[in-house]
């Protein structure tokens, strides 16, 4: 439907620019290279999720750098995700660890207001533990390469 109502996103593929900068979304959207996050689940990581904070983002940044490999080798066709054993730990399971603990001492957003939303205590935001979608729909009023995008409230 979106194709109809904005024709301009679609044809936004053919502008060597927009195909230059978003070239991995449209092969991802294709189904022709892997998503990141698949790709950070084959990547291990050398430390227990219950580590110190400071060793465990100690950790996730060195292995960042080993990721950004992968992903350039994978995306190059070098390396099969397919080979790749799964890890005890992965990338994502590092990152997953530390949005928790960002959760005990809340400063996801600008207002960092330190509530410990894991036990429930509500944020600036309003929100504790869990978070909700009060509206989600399909957005077509961005700019054409960006169109649809889906838009979450």
């Amino acid at each position: 439907m979106w194709k109809l109502i904005r024709p301009d996103a679609y044809r936004v593929w053919d502008d060597g620019t927009v195909r230059e900068r978003l070239w991995r979304y449209y092969e991802v959207f294709n189904d022709r290279l892997y998503a990141k996050f698949m790709i950070a689940l084959k990547v291990g990581v050398d430390v227990e999720l219950d580590a110190e904070l400071g060793k465990l983002w100690d950790e996730h940044d060195r292995i960042s750098g080993v990721f950004r490999s992968v992903l350039r080798r994978i995306d190059a066709g070098e390396l099969d995700l397919g080979n790749i054993d799964s890890p005890k730990i992965s990338y994502l399971d590092a990152k997953v660890e530390l949005a928790r603990r960002i959760l005990s001492q809340c400063h996801f957003c600008e207002r960092r207001c330190g509530a410990n939303r894991l036990e429930g205590e509500k944020g600036f935001c309003k929100l504790g533990r869990e978070s909700y979608v009060s509206s989600a729909f399909i957005h077509t009023g961005e700019e054409a390469p960006l169109v649809p995008s889906g838009t979450n409230a």
